[in-house]
């Protein structure tokens, strides 16, 4: 196959093709449906790039990796677009003004977290009328704490912007053109690429442009990657790549196999040294036992020698009753 005709000289375009196709007549007609049935729409349904690897990655970052786009997830002027901003908070709303930036729906400092939002209900609302979160990355760090657990289940987690630099609103732009990759410990990724609002050949632009940027933040790239596939946020997976199960190089267990062998020749070493050592043991052992036995000459012990005669003996015993008697 050309590499034209691959992304990243690894997935066929064609393939790609065929599983954005089918993924979005069938995920279109099941919202056909609910929307018949269902007064209130429901929320926008994502296609999701799911990566799987063969290796896990040590660390879990809490930066996310940016992905670029062509067609945006999010549309300013449509969504609300917030930013988390270090206090003093009017310092930052004017610092916007003066960079004629009006595709920032609402500002908030942390002070404003802390007080005003503090409240569940608060900051309940707060997360359902804003489509994006971006916050300066200095105050990254204390926002899981401030926001609670229902920003990451929404997968509305703040993105981190800059807002020292000079070209600020191209960095806020980026941003908001941009989607992320959060790396996990497990061995499972998966990124948003498309609204299910795209047409199919949107979404296909978007798979061949996030995918390479996707492999560049996997640690080992497309040789540590198994699998790939999309899908939305209800929907099963579809197959676009996978790689090959057997242990050839770029296989599915290439490198294991081998560590495998050094492992079980390991083994055998120890086993052959514990034998060794065994064996020098036994001899050892069977010497102590020659040593053992040799034979002991035990010299005869030497009789006594008797005192007096046989006839002087006899007299003394006889004369002991009669000088008892005698006193």
């Amino acid at each position: 196959m050309a590499k034209s005709e691959l992304v990243d000289g690894h997935v066929s375009v064609k393939q790609g093709k065929r599983a954005v196709d089918a993924l979005h007549a069938y995920a279109t007609k099941l919202e056909n449906k609910r929307a018949e049935t269902e007064l209130l729409p429901g929320k926008e349904q994502h296609i999701w790039l799911q990566i799987t690897v063969k290796t896990m990655h040590p660390e879990r970052k809490l930066k996310p990796f940016r992905i670029p786009l062509k067609y945006p997830l999010v549309d300013p002027r449509t969504s609300g677009v917030c930013l988390i901003t270090k206090d003093p908070q009017r310092q930052y709303k004017d610092l916007l003004e003066r960079h004629d930036i009006k595709f920032i729906s609402r500002v908030v400092g942390v002070e404003k977290l802390r007080g005003k939002f503090k409240a569940f209900e608060a900051r309940r609302l707060l997360l359902k009328e804003n489509a994006m979160f971006l916050a300066d990355e200095r105050v990254i760090p204390l926002l899981p704490r401030l926001l609670g657990s229902k920003w990451f289940d929404a997968k509305k987690q703040p993105i981190p912007v800059c807002l020292t630099r000079k070209d600020l609103k191209g960095e806020l732009e980026r941003a908001i053109e941009s989607s992320y990759m959060h790396q996990n410990k497990g061995t499972c990724t998966s990124v948003k690429i498309a609204l299910l609002s795209h047409t199919p050949k949107q979404i296909q632009v978007n798979l061949e442009t996030a995918l390479p940027a996707i492999v560049s933040h996997i640690k080992g790239g497309w040789d540590n990657i198994q699998s790939v596939h999309i899908k939305t946020s209800t929907s099963i997976s579809l197959p676009i790549w996978t790689c090959d199960l057997g242990s050839e190089e770029g296989g599915r267990w290439d490198g294991l196999v081998a560590e495998v062998k050094e492992e079980a020749e390991d083994s055998e070493e120890e086993d052959e040294e514990e034998e060794s050592e065994s064996g020098e043991e036994d001899e050892k052992d069977d010497e102590d036992d020659e040593d053992d036995d040799e034979e002991v000459v035990v010299e005869p012990a030497k009789p006594k020698k008797a005192v007096g005669t046989k006839r002087q003996l006899v007299n003394k015993i006889s004369e002991q009753p009669k000088k008892r008697a005698r006193s």
